[in-house]
């Protein structure tokens, strides 16, 4: 074992949703440093939640205008 913690793709999803909301933006390397995961899982993650909240640019996502 090696000490990390895995953390579901369910979690990682509401945290991105929350981030967004309140920041306006989160990162790809936000994602994979949190939660420990490489730049690959953070990115599907977000392509994942990206539509539905906001818009999906390179590198993360960002919240539409109001």
């Amino acid at each position: 074992m090696t000490g990390a913690i895995t953390v579901l793709p369910e979690l990682r999803h509401r945290w991105i949703v929350e981030q967004v909301l309140t920041v306006g933006a989160v990162t790809v390397r936000e994602v994979a440093q949190r939660f420990h995961v490489s730049a690959s899982t953070a990115n599907r993650d977000c392509d994942r939640v990206g539509t539905r909240i906001g818009r999906r640019v390179h590198g993360g996502i960002v919240r539409d205008p109001l």
